[in-house]
């Protein structure tokens, strides 16, 4: 089944949290904390983020990541793409490097119309951004509250 990784649920949360401070910085201590995530996968996924550009970090006591860019123009596709590369449904969706190709590329009956279900799946990452996420209805009215991360 088609499911979303750790690393991208806690991408998509901090975005969107970080989408409700605007320009105020926010330590991603404070983001762990709120949510109850782990908070070493958390600064790795953050790290990974301000590399592609998608958040920018300050350093010091009052440091954290803020977005670098506007949750408008912030895709899902960009999210996914920063901490789990492109995404693809199936192996054979992308290009096959010649030295590793698909077993089954010749006779494969189900490569072309995925093909086309992956590309359908990408536009759809590509047409759905941060704010749609975080200024949804249904995010609106939603308290966070700090919760304590149990076993982690």
């Amino acid at each position: 089944m088609l499911t979303l990784t750790k690393k991208t649920e806690y991408a998509l949360i901090a975005v969107c949290h970080l989408a409700h401070a605007g320009q105020r910085v926010v330590s991603a201590r404070d983001i762990a904390r709120t949510y109850g995530v782990r908070l070493p996968l958390l600064m790795n996924i953050l790290k990974m983020l301000n590399q592609d550009g998608i958040l920018r970090s300050v350093r010091g006591a009052r440091g954290g990541y803020a977005l670098a860019v506007a949750p408008a123009s912030l895709t899902l596709s960009r999210v996914i793409g920063a901490v789990e590369g492109p995404p693809r449904l199936v192996k054979c969706a992308q290009p096959q490097p010649k030295d590793r190709p698909c077993e089954l590329a010749g006779t494969c009956p189900v490569s072309p119309p995925l093909g086309k279900v992956h590309r359908l799946f990408g536009s759809f990452l590509k047409s759905v951004t941060v704010a749609d996420l975080a200024f949804d209805e249904a995010y609106r009215g939603r308290k966070t509250e700090v919760r304590k991360v149990v076993g982690r």
